[in-house]
């Protein structure tokens, strides 16, 4: 069976629960479970292979391994941008706890969504249990990296505060509160709570340690990053954002399906495992690049959604949406491409301003990640990238480029 590791214990770090694609129950671990190399706690959302045994305490894993060679821990490159730079600065409940209020809650997630102005963490019609918020997961903990990045980590004593850039019902802006873990160990920070100031006891407290408060990240200077300029041009490299998007599994499986190169045997893509998705698609991109016509067949499907979207913007400027690209630290913004038909979007085509004003189209990524990188800058106010008609697209960890 196949799943996603949810969390390792950051105390032990002996065991941990995994998130199974059966739709069960989370299922248990213990390191000693795993083959090669054991997972740590930055190693939450990667994909791993298992088998169940189920007794009177519930479902646990055996012979489990992960499914792509894990990268050794080291530190940040410089453009990079690890996903899990939070979960390695703060212990932070990413499971059923109790928080200061005395009230409990699923997660620390679970919490952060109370306490803000409601908003559609999910994508589809319904939370999926097994993962209610990964659109609030994904702006949390990309919101701290621009905190750090831009020096908006205060700290004041045995306390540690950022801005989330959320907002309560009132609009008052919400913190996040740490303390010095007490247990030395793997972080060097514990969440306390989440907090408004002068609210509470943990407002109370953020205002009483910290003046002034940190101001919230910032992705634009003026409004001329937020807009696509419709009278200047868009150039694409349509081989790299082809084949590159093929090989990294952003292609809708129905559109491929209608665009089969010379000497490949169509796969159900959804139905295969990681490591099988992977070889095929990598046949199928080197099959295409041997196959003109069908490589033509594809660019002039693309051109022909790139024009829609051109003529979406000139009618409506929100049709292009600012994204930030957390892994580059850089703005950009997000085209519909409609490949299959023009009422319904399929992925969105990432373009950057060049400096003689033109852009550049640079690649294409599914909605979900789309969403996600465009809520980073603010709630879209879109007529296309809507989370509710959106299925969740996993991890988004690679380069844009």
């Amino acid at each position: 069976m196949h799943g996603i590791i949810k969390f390792v214990d950051p105390q032990t770090r002996r065991w941990g629960f995994i998130i199974p694609d059966d739709n069960g129950p989370d299922v248990h671990f213990s390191i000693s479970n795993f083959s090669g190399p054991h997972p740590t706690p930055s190693d939450s959302g990667a994909e791993v292979e298992f088998e169940i045994v189920e007794d009177a305490q519930g479902r646990h894993a055996k012979s489990a391994r992960f499914l792509a060679p894990q990268a050794p821990s080291a530190p940040a490159q410089s453009g990079e941008a690890p996903s899990d730079m939070l979960k390695q600065w703060a212990f932070i409940p990413y499971f059923q706890f109790r928080g200061r209020d005395g009230k409990d809650y699923s997660s620390v997630l679970h919490l952060l969504s109370s306490l803000a102005l409601d908003e559609r963490w999910f994508f589809g019609k319904e939370p999926n249990p097994q993962n209610p918020y990964p659109v609030l997961d994904n702006y949390l903990k990309y919101t701290f990296l621009k905190a750090q990045r831009e020096e908006k980590v205060n700290y004041q004593g045995p306390y540690a505060t950022f801005n989330t850039g959320l907002v309560d019902k009132l609009y008052d802006p919400i913190f996040a509160l740490f303390e010095k873990n007490p247990q030395k160990g793997f972080q060097p920070w514990a969440f306390n709570d989440f907090c408004v100031p002068g609210k509470g006891g943990s407002g109370k407290k953020l205002t009483s340690v910290f003046y002034p408060l940190p101001d919230s990240p910032t992705y634009f200077t003026n409004n001329f990053d937020m807009l696509l300029d419709t009278t200047k041009g868009i150039h694409v490299d349509y081989e790299h954002v082809i084949f590159d998007g093929i090989e990294r599994d952003r292609f809708p499986s129905d559109f491929l399906r209608q665009h089969v190169p010379r000497g490949v045997t169509w796969q159900e893509v959804s139905s295969l495992g990681y490591q099988e998705r992977r070889e095929f698609l990598a046949g199928f991109v080197k099959a295409l690049g041997e196959d003109v016509q069908c490589l033509r067949g594809i660019k002039g499907r693309l051109e022909d959604a790139k024009l829609l979207a051109e003529k979406r913007t000139r009618w409506n400027f929100k049709t292009a949406i600012p994204q930030y690209y957390p892994r580059l630290d850089h703005m950009s913004l997000l085209l519909p491409l409609s490949l299959m038909d023009d009422r319904v979007v399929d992925i969105a085509l990432v373009v950057t301003r060049n400096p003689s004003g033109s852009y550049q189209g640079r690649t294409v990524l599914p909605l979900a990640w789309a969403y996600k990188n465009a809520r980073l800058v603010c709630r879209p106010d879109s007529d296309w990238l809507e989370p509710q008609v959106i299925s969740d697209g996993g991890d988004q960890s690679e380069a844009e480029d």
